[in-house]
């Protein structure tokens, strides 16, 4: 949208859009994509306000999707000159024109609060009780398939939705934001649970993939946050697999000034979920010390400073019908674990 060329296409044409901003956008945007409805999608961040300023401006009509920000942006300052995702997002919400519509994470305290800045009509997405659109009943399931399934309750029809070989939240609240786009587009509840089953998610955010040896592996190595990581194990406990659980962790960069205590919690986890632990970096080693304070065996943890000498020691213990989950942040390189045991 940056050059003229594409500026006075879109001038002539006034097409419906979706703006999607938050932490959630790229998988909102998948799932919404999967509606196949004459719109175009675009994700939208501070770096690119003009952009979407111009975009509310000049569109036919409007949706705009507002995800969830995480879980350390709780203020909205300015951060390096640029605009926080907050301020961001408030902005754009204040600037929606009066046909246009608003899609929020009802969830997210600072997204309800900004909700707060426009009188256009809206829907709210979320697991609580007030929301407009609600999750329910989630469910990991494995037979035939692996994958997530539960129900979005919607104006007192309920229908299930079945995301295959993906688990956490963040796919539900994708899916639950295309629940919202689909009902302003004029879909039903059922046309829009059948488009979702081909909903792909994004690699490597909580996606079961084939691992080598017939193993499967829970790869959920894009990125990661103590709160991120503690749901990727409660999701891993909860898999069952005919061999061994094998929890491969990296470092959790950007946790503050509480490192040790913040990775020993997590390492702790491991005792109820795990039967083998392989660490990643230096600070990864507290998981090892939360774990062995929890009562995990020390000859059952694996310490490594780097990534590749990980994937080479993981892929000699492997066996048949192991489960391996696969998490810690960008800056590691976990998706080189991954990338050395996948099945290609």
């Amino acid at each position: 949208m940056n050059s003229m060329f594409n500026k006075i296409k879109f001038l002539l044409t006034r097409p419906k859009v979706v703006l999607i901003a938050g932490r959630g956008k790229e998988t909102a945007a998948r799932a919404i994509g999967q509606l196949n409805k004459d719109v175009l999608i675009y994700q939208v961040d501070a770096a690119h306000f003009n952009e979407a300023k111009f975009l509310l401006k000049n569109s036919r009509s409007v949706i705009f999707v507002a995800t969830h920000l995480g879980e350390y942006e709780v203020d909205k300052e300015f951060f390096a000159g640029k605009k926080s995702d907050a301020v961001f997002i408030e902005e754009l919400v204040k600037n929606l024109p009066a046909q246009a519509r608003l899609i929020f994470n009802f969830d997210d305290e600072i997204i309800r609060d900004i909700k707060n800045q426009t009188n256009v009509n809206s829907l709210a997405f979320g697991f609580g009780m007030r929301a407009d659109i609600q999750a329910t009943d989630v469910l990991i399931t494995q037979s035939p398939d692996f994958g997530t399934n539960f129900k979005i309750n919607y104006e007192k029809n309920i229908v299930p939705v079945w995301l295959k070989n993906l688990f956490g939240k963040e796919h539900i609240y994708a899916a639950l934001s295309a629940v919202g786009v689909g009902e302003i587009l004029g879909l039903n509840l059922v046309e829009i649970s059948a488009a979702l089953k081909f909903y792909e998610g994004i690699p490597r955010r909580m996606k079961l993939v084939e691992g080598i040896k017939n193993t499967l592996i829970l790869d959920d190595s894009e990125s990661a946050s103590p709160l991120s990581m503690q749901a990727a194990l409660d999701v891993f406990k909860k898999i069952e697999t005919s061999g061994r659980k094998i929890a491969v962790l990296g470092d959790i960069i950007g946790s503050g000034q509480y490192v040790p205590e913040t990775h020993e919690t997590i390492g702790a986890m491991v005792k109820t979920s795990t039967d083998l632990l392989f660490t990643v970096g230096l600070r990864a080693k507290f998981y090892a010390e939360g774990a062995k304070k929890a009562g995990f065996a020390p000859d059952k943890i694996f310490s490594f400073d780097e990534a590749p000498e990980t994937g080479l020691a993981l892929q000699k213990e492997m066996k048949q019908g192991d489960l391996i989950l696969i998490d810690g942040s960008k800056e590691l390189q976990m998706v080189k674990i991954v990338d050395e045991i996948r099945k290609i």
